[in-house]
């Protein structure tokens, strides 16, 4: 078990008092013990038994990407067949639960697929970063100089006390060079990582800090959707809306 360490304590107090200053070399510490024996290449793929469930994957048999595949055509092919085949018997309401439920069966295999497929690769020159097959990163080791750990106060006005961990690869300058989302991963998991990429490691996922501070802490390690997270749910709920309801007209069909 990784114990919080002196770093964690001086990190929260920089967050306490909001004064970040770009990142503070000092706090990362090499890493040593049972955390250092790794093998080359090595690999790190996420727990789907961490954190949050959706629907807690491994309680039916996970799909492979074909058949996931396979299962959202079919799906899609009786939705398509639903609207177009049974004429004035679907209403634009049991339309609606159909689609609904296709889009969650959607997220689900998705889901299943990226516990099957993803995985964190370190071989001797790079690290790869696979989430599907075909949607793949590369990162020259020797861009690497420390792996940074952070939770991160993702909470907004719709959703309230949300937070989410963060694995952060920086390079010389202190800049984000590779941000993953970690809720999947536990410490010991970050430690072999820095262990395989030969480089230190900065372990702070036991309390939260907000983008603002992360974002001049590190440049780069917060995206620009995410400091517009309630302007861009507004616009994404509108565009909904007015689909849904262009749906719904053309599914009633012209007016007699």
């Amino acid at each position: 078990m990784v114990r919080r360490s002196a770093i964690a304590d001086d990190l929260q107090a920089d967050a306490t008092v909001n004064t970040p200053r770009g990142y503070d070399w000092s706090r990362l510490q090499p890493v040593v013990g049972e955390f250092a024996r790794v093998s080359i290449p090595f690999e790190l793929r996420p727990n789907p038994s961490l954190g949050k469930p959706f629907l807690r994957p491994g309680v039916l048999p996970r799909l492979s990407l074909g058949l996931a595949a396979c299962v959202v055509a079919a799906a899609a092919a009786l939705q398509l067949g639903l609207i177009h085949g049974s004429g004035g018997s679907l209403t634009p309401r049991a339309a609606g639960y159909a689609l609904g439920l296709l889009l969650i069966v959607v997220l689900w295999l998705l889901r299943q697929a990226y516990f099957q497929e993803a995985v964190l690769r370190v071989d001797s020159t790079v690290l790869v970063h696979q989430v599907l097959p075909g949607i793949v990163r590369q990162v020259p080791r020797t861009t690497i100089a420390g792996v940074v750990l952070r939770r991160v106060d993702t909470s907004t006005s719709f959703a309230p006390g949300q937070e989410s961990k963060r694995l952060l690869l920086i390079d010389g300058s202190g800049r984000c060079v590779f941000r993953l989302s970690a809720d999947h991963f536990e410490y010991k998991d970050a430690y072999h990582l820095a262990a395989a990429l030969g480089v230190p490691i900065d372990p702070a996922w036991d309390f939260a800090v907000s983008r603002a501070s992360l974002g001049v802490e590190i440049p780069g390690a917060v995206w620009w959707p995410e400091r517009h997270v309630t302007s861009l749910a507004v616009v994404g709920t509108l565009l909904v809306i007015a689909a849904g309801s262009i749906v719904m007209t053309l599914l009633q069909g012209p007016a007699r």
